[in-house]
């Protein structure tokens, strides 16, 4: 059941272009806005309010949490969306250390989520990710109602991993029949996630972007090309964390079921 809650997240310094993107989606979804700020400093916690007053949307503030209180109250409220800032690290770094939104995003279950990227301000085009063969019909409608209420453009995508079939066929296939299996593998892909689709909009039509190649890969390198805002994959997708890792765009995880 909807609760009508948006939280948003907010550790040691509140990021005011996020903060911006949150309230455009309060907004938009008609959803109160709650902060939840964890070591602000009082000056932008007085700013933020500022700010909010200034515009037509629900909120309310939580001040002097801890981390781990907040997760808590977060597990236990389910709120309708999280969105966190994702720390900017190199990737270097990254091998070694976790963000505070990552954290969040292994921990908490079942629960849609956006991490921003800290220079995140706006969202006005959106990727939503069918992958055949994680994405549910939940998911898909979700993500797609999410889109549509935002009034942004936005574009549904699946990658075909071409290379990776056509390596395993052609150590036990002649090259040509290598070649008509793969293609078939294409076509039954692509149809399975056109099914989804349809299954997921009761039988109304969405653009359908098909690339080819790794999708941990290939998909969050396309929405950065293409100036994509925001990518969104379901949560139980294979190899979820490299998504998020390769992602140099916005990302948000939406639950697979309700």
């Amino acid at each position: 059941m909807p609760v009508n809650k948006i939280i948003f997240l907010q550790q040691k310094k509140l990021n005011f272009n996020n903060l911006d993107v949150a309230i455009f989606i309060s907004e938009k979804l008609q959803k109160k806005l709650i902060l939840y700020l964890i070591d602000i400093p009082q000056e932008e916690k007085e700013k933020a309010v500022s700010v909010l007053s200034s515009k037509d949307v629900d909120f309310d503030i939580k001040n002097q949490l801890e981390f781990d209180e907040a997760t808590e109250e977060i597990e236990a409220e389910k709120p309708d969306l999280l969105i966190v800032t994702q720390e900017k690290i190199s990737p270097l770094e990254h091998i070694f250390k976790i963000t505070t939104s990552e954290k969040l995003v292994k921990k908490l279950e079942n629960l849609d989520i956006i991490m921003l990227k800290e220079d995140e301000y706006r969202i006005n085009k959106v990727l939503i990710n069918i992958d055949k063969e994680s994405s549910t019909p939940y998911y898909i409608k979700s993500a797609y109602l999410f889109a549509s209420k935002l009034g942004v453009d936005f574009n549904m995508i699946t990658s075909f991993y071409e290379s990776f079939y056509e390596n395993r066929l052609r150590k036990t296939h002649p090259d040509e029949e290598a070649k008509q299996l793969v293609a078939e593998l294409f076509k039954e892909h692509i149809d399975t996630v056109k099914r989804k689709i349809a299954e997921a909009l009761s039988g109304e039509e969405a653009e359908l972007i098909i690339i080819k190649g790794d999708p941990k890969k290939e998909i969050p390198y396309y929405a950065r090309t293409h100036e994509y805002d925001l990518l969104v994959i379901n949560e139980d997708i294979k190899d979820r964390e490299s998504y998020i890792e390769n992602s140099e765009t916005s990302i948000s995880i939406f639950k697979d079921k309700e």
